[in-house]
């Protein structure tokens, strides 16, 4: 069966940011196997995992199934992934909806930023 979800990682080693694209539909199982990949991306900055910034960029998302938020929740709330936190987390969402989704994450991560476009994300994670 083909996914309905499309994803890209970028990793730019000399900022310290790892850029997460996502579109289409975010099932639980595709949350999972796309946050391993993340993972991944975050640990070849090698000692710099942990210091830099992490941008989730949903843009092409409209909404996110409650399963799929129960389980991004769950991974943010691990204590074995902790380690591999950013030092700045920014989400970019485009509808009110998938907003209020992402800000349930802020009972976890309270300090995160959500933004409604990629420039003032990217911007917010630059500043000190």
């Amino acid at each position: 069966m083909p996914h309905s979800v499309s994803h890209h990682i970028e990793v730019d080693p000399v900022r310290k940011i790892v850029e997460l694209r996502v579109s289409g539909l975010l099932s639980p199982e595709d949350a999972e196997w796309i946050g391993e990949e993340l993972r991944a991306a975050i640990r070849s900055l090698g000692r710099d995992a942990g210091r830099h910034c992490t941008l989730y960029d949903g843009s092409g998302i409209k909404v996110v199934p409650a399963a799929t938020v129960a389980r991004i929740s769950q991974t943010f709330d691990n204590p074995a992934v902790r380690e591999l936190w950013a030092r700045k987390v920014a989400f970019v969402v485009t509808t009110a909806l998938a907003r209020r989704q992402v800000m349930r994450l802020r009972q976890i991560r309270p300090d995160l930023g959500v933004f409604d476009t990629r420039e003032t994300a990217l911007a917010w994670l630059m500043e000190e």
